[in-house]
């Protein structure tokens, strides 16, 4: 006799056990996959797919992560944070263990003084990693400060998705030489004679290198794709739920008041099917950057267009990684088209030195890593036919001018000491900001004294040490070239990549989202009611007039992003909320003009059936408000419902 119990047991025993098997099958793909690959890796796929790079490439890759980190360090007010009530702070991941440990970072954070400080630190261990100064050092240590300094905002706000995957980048060329290229470390041993890798001498490990920041930066991508196909379902693109998260993202309070997708609401479905479908397979598809070099020319450009569209209907800003997708790009090329150009139209510049001085060789050296175009040919005119270099050029050069000073001919005239460094500075890029000060009345006669001096006692100023002459690649090359295709270390970082594929997955398979590692889980439910609740906030003022609160505007840690809007969701409920409206009430009042101090915030909750009604002009009707008068001590007081 059938036992429809049984039955039902008996599915739901065989759903179970499916659901074991497929996590089986993922965790193993996870483990196995890119444990499996490591002869794939360090073999054929590494010399095809990941390729050998340059030490200027990863050292550019360096110089640009550091500097969109630091961008969006300097475009926070993090001091602010004191204005707010501690109530808000609710530490996520890693952060929590910081309040505990006997460090005194609960007064840190609670300190303005402390929190500048703080600021101004991880701000200029950012600006060093930019200019590569004691990288081995600072790049973890700029790592490790902006990620405790991400982590402190969103412990008063909410864990939000940007500027984490530049940190990981970081966090990545923290154990790589992204120090041999582009950096003033490289520089210094130049200036000092010692063994450096060409820069344009391409080597594995550059190679292996450029490719984990890569992989940090395309997996994340993946795994945004995959959570919204996992918790949205295969048809998570439907108009539907697109429509939904449009219109919410846009009627949500953020510091952009545009709202274009509300223009949207009379086109077809179709177009909003389109675009969910575009920014998912965008999403999935973007890990091809790691096999394919086509991909990584076009996916990238078409990542750019996603973030602007996001920026354009969701009101949402990933500056981040709109310029992260830059990484991907090869621009030895158009530096070399440049150069050629440069060199047809103006022709190249010849710098006349002195090949016996320690100085003036120590200086080519240096001009020779500013040349970004190859715009100059350094010619030691100890080893010159001086009488032929005449004839050719038109000039009247003697042995003895050369000696007091270096020249430079540029255009067919010679300019000579001072002069000739200011020509340098219209040719070479790194020295342009420089350039305009060179030209000001009274720098010249200056300029040409100090220069003077120091050409009349540059063999006293710096005498000949065992450095004075470099050893080029030919004669031995340095320890550091020959570590570089050492297969012991290519090994290390393919176990080292396979690591950090691990880590990514299994954030992302077990949903993890414990600051800083994130399974990437953005807009990755669904809703298909047609329904939207979003709030709105007005500020009453003593004039009488009624705004718009901008909470932007009056704390700056919340000028980004919506970051009170957790807060403002439960005002009803929690006096946390009270006492953030306060805050705001007095930061905003502290510097208001008279008549246009609060008095009372109003809380308005929305309800908008946009199937219903698509074309309504106010997008839905106040179900439900809240008034909290700000009293004569500043306290936030609700007065009616």
């Amino acid at each position: 006799m059938h036992n429809p119990t049984s039955a039902s047991s008996h599915s739901s025993q065989v759903s179970v056990n499916a659901i074991h098997r497929l996590r089986i099958v993922v965790l193993g793909f996870i483990v196995r996959g890119p444990l499996g690959g490591l002869a794939w890796h360090v073999g054929s796929f590494g010399r095809r797919m990941v390729g050998e790079a340059t030490p200027g490439s990863l050292g550019a890759i360096r110089m640009w992560t550091c500097l969109i980190v630091l961008v969006m360090t300097l475009w926070e007010d993090l001091p602010s944070i004191t204005l707010l009530p501690s109530e808000m702070r609710q530490s996520i991941g890693v952060m929590q263990y910081l309040y505990v440990l006997p460090i005194g970072f609960e007064r840190l954070v609670a300190s303005e003084a402390g929190l500048r400080i703080f600021q101004w630190l991880t701000e200029l261990l950012l600006f060093l990693g930019v200019v590569g100064w004691r990288t081995r050092i600072v790049i973890p240590l700029g790592a490790l400060c902006a990620c405790v300094f991400w982590g402190i905002l969103r412990d008063y706000t909410f864990f939000w998705h940007q500027n984490l995957v530049p940190v990981y980048v970081m966090a990545v060329l923290a154990w790589t030489p992204c120090g041999d290229g582009w950096s003033v470390d490289r520089l210094w041993k130049v200036y000092r004679g010692r063994a450096v890798l060409d820069a344009d001498r391409r080597s594995p490990v550059y190679g292996r290198s450029r490719y984990a920041c890569w992989v940090v930066i395309a997996l994340p991508y993946v795994a945004a794709g995959l959570s919204k196909l996992r918790d949205g379902g295969l048809l998570w693109w439907n108009a539907t739920n697109m429509r939904s998260m449009l219109y919410l993202e846009t009627l949500k309070m953020r510091e952009f008041d545009w709202t274009l997708s509300l223009y949207l609401s009379a086109v077809p479905d179709l177009f909003f099917n389109l675009l969910g479908l575009f920014a998912v397979l965008g999403e999935l598809l973007f890990g091809l950057v790691l096999l394919f070099p086509i991909a990584r020319r076009i996916l990238p450009v078409i990542m750019i267009m996603t973030h602007v569209g996001i920026l354009a209907l969701q009101k949402i800003l990933f500056l981040d990684l709109i310029l992260l997708q830059f990484v991907f790009f090869n621009f030895s090329g158009i530096r070399k088209a440049i150069g050629e150009r440069l060199a047809a139209s103006h022709g190249r510049i010849q710098v006349l030195y002195d090949g016996l001085c320690p100085l003036c060789r120590r200086t080519v050296r240096l001009l020779t890593c500013f040349d970004l175009f190859t715009r100059l040919d350094f010619v030691d005119f100890r080893r010159l036919n001086l009488t032929d270099y005449n004839r050719s050029y038109g000039l009247n050069l003697t042995p003895q001018d050369l000696e007091e000073e270096m020249y430079v001919i540029a255009r067919g005239r010679a300019y000579r000491g001072f002069y000739g460094y200011r020509a340098l500075a219209l040719a070479v890029p790194a020295i342009w900001p420089l350039a305009p000060w060179l030209f000001l009345p009274g720098v010249s006669s200056l300029g040409a004294s100090l220069y003077g001096y120091v050409a009349h006692n540059r063999l006293k100023l710096l005498g000949c040490d065992s450095h004075c002459v470099l050893q080029s690649s030919e004669e031995g090359g340095s320890a550091g070239v020959t570590r570089t295709n050492d297969p012991k270390r290519g090994l290390g970082y393919a176990l080292a990549m396979s690591g950090v594929i691990f880590v990514l997955l299994y954030c992302w398979f077990h949903r993890i989202e414990f600051y800083p590692f994130t399974a990437m889980q953005m807009f990755a439910g669904v809703d298909t009611s047609g329904v939207i609740y979003y709030e709105k906030v007005l500020a009453h003022r003593e004039s009488g007039v009624i705004t718009r609160a901008r909470f932007e505007d009056d704390i700056g840690v919340m000028a980004h992003n919506g970051r009170y809007l957790r807060v403002l969701r439960r005002c009803m409920q929690q006096s946390t909320c009270k006492k953030f409206l306060h805050a705001a009430a007095s930061a905003h009042n502290k510097k208001a003009r008279p008549g246009e101090k609060v008095t009372k915030y109003e809380i308005q909750v929305w309800k908008w059936d946009f199937r219903s009604n698509p074309s309504d002009p106010n997008h839905g009707n106040v179900i439900n408000r809240s008034f909290f008068e700000i009293t004569a001590g500043g306290e936030a007081q609700e007065k009616d419902t």
